[in-house]
């Protein structure tokens, strides 16, 4: 393969034609106004309620997706600076402007990154999987086995490509849409992403737009290369959940300071940091501070292992030649390339992962809200989509109303395909707690007040 150019991955070309601007700015690049333009987003805004580690978070200071996206892309951002200064280094054919705008990219990118998770996170993507995998029988006759089939393998990234393309006002630079794209490709488990997609069948048109946009060379079939900026994003991601999962546990009390410290300083003393300096610069604080200077270190050496892999891989990433990142048939990211070597660091991490794994993933009102979700959106989705397909076969008074709950940009007077895919977005749009009331109302355990108008 070709490698690919940066010359043709930062485009400002956007995804739908440009409208005249009031008052514009020309100190702006596009790709700082699509941070603008996300940050501002309804869809973004949901992410406030919802799941990140601890679903329905009754305390201010456990994360949500919200806090976790700003923080993301955050760290996002410095990494994004670093790395484009060496590759500044490496390559003299480059756009202008590249340091900013990969910056700004990687934080675009980032704070998209989640925008299509559904209520209760990871327990809600395989609640939706699970429902149209057991309720094929009765929707294939009437949706086709193709539709059903994918949405059975519902992924949560797929789902925010749905979000963008059908939020004209968000309007965002392709370059941005590809920085995102984690997963390139539809559903396929035999690619390299084994399994895991960016695209529904339904925005695959989208997909060639950005990829022939962005110069993104074609792996195989409908399965393109990542955009280079991808692996910034997702390494980005992954030490975000990693360490603050890790604090908000640590919050909960679920796990011990005496046992996250020692592994703290494992991370900080695997890069020849003088542990006397880092000692005697918490020692007088109390225990919640310590832990957020030592997280704050650990973070800056992470940032600094990523840059390094980047550039060690960089030749394999522009390429797409991934020979050295495919690990059993899959396409690794940075931070599993890390947590794959033999050292002080991997080893570190990896016990911190299954700490959290042990303490917070299995812990006990988690796992009963995780269940509850799987109720809770079964429920919905079974009253809102047998709904639309009853309403078109045997239209009754109660399918009527029923379809009368759904926000008007969800609905359609288009095929039945369409009405599905719309409704499920619904479903997957909603908050955590907006999804509990809208359960209870249906189900009848709660009714909604009625106030008068002034």
């Amino acid at each position: 393969m070709q490698d690919m150019s940066w010359r043709r991955l930062i485009v400002k070309n956007k995804l739908f034609s440009s409208s005249v601007r009031v008052n514009d700015d020309n100190d702006r690049s596009e790709f700082e106004r699509d941070q603008n333009k996300i940050t501002f987003s309804p869809f973004f805004r949901h992410l406030q309620n919802k799941t990140q580690l601890f679903p329905i978070p009754h305390s201010d200071f456990i994360h949500s997706r919200l806090t976790h996206s700003l923080e993301v892309s955050s760290v996002g951002r410095s990494m994004g600076h670093l790395v484009a200064k060496q590759i500044a280094l490496l390559d003299n054919n480059l756009p202008d402007n590249f340091d900013l705008d990969v910056t700004s990219i990687v934080g675009a990118a980032c704070l998209l990154h989640d925008v299509g998770n559904p209520p209760f996170g990871h327990a809600g993507e395989d609640a939706i999987s699970s429902f149209y995998r057991d309720n094929s029988e009765f929707l294939i006759p009437h949706l086709g086995e193709s539709l059903v089939s994918e949405l059975s393998q519902f992924d949560g990234n797929a789902e925010a490509m749905r979000f963008i393309y059908n939020s004209h006002d968000l309007n965002l630079t392709l370059s941005t849409i590809a920085a995102f794209m984690k997963y390139p490709t539809t559903y396929n488990k035999e690619n390299i992403y084994k399994g895991k997609h960016s695209i529904f069948s339904s925005e695959l048109g989208l997909l060639d737009k950005v990829a022939n946009a962005c110069g993104l060379n074609l792996y195989q079939g409908t399965t393109y290369c990542r955009h280079p900026l991808v692996f910034l994003v997702e390494a980005a991601d992954d030490i975000c959940y990693r360490l603050l999962d890790l604090e908000d546990a640590h919050k909960l009390r679920l796990i011990n300071y005496k046992d996250i410290e020692p592994l703290l300083l494992q991370i900080i003393e695997s890069k020849n940091k003088d542990l006397d300096f880092v000692k005697d610069n918490i020692k007088d604080l109390v225990v919640e501070d310590k832990f957020a200077k030592l997280r704050s270190y650990a973070i800056n050496i992470l940032i600094g292992e990523m840059v390094k892999l980047f550039i060690c891989h960089y030749k394999e990433i522009m390429s797409g030649q991934y020979d050295k990142l495919i690990v059993n048939g899959k396409l690794c990211g940075l931070m599993d390339m890390l947590l794959m070597e033999d050292s002080v660091l991997s080893n570190s991490l990896n016990t911190i992962g299954a700490m959290v794994i042990k303490s917070a993933y299995s812990y006990k009102p988690v796992l009963e809200i995780e269940l509850a979700g799987y109720e809770i959106l079964s429920y919905l989705l079974k009253q809102f989509i047998f709904a639309i397909i009853n309403n078109h076969i045997n239209p009754s008074k109660k399918e009527a109303r029923m379809l009368q709950l759904l926000p008007e940009r969800f609905r359609s007077n288009g095929s039945l395909e369409i009405q599905v895919m719309l409704a499920t977005d619904y479903i997957a749009s909603q908050a955590d707690k907006y999804a509990l009331d809208l359960y209870r109302r249906l189900k009848g355990i709660d009714l909604p007040e009625i106030t008068l108008l002034p």
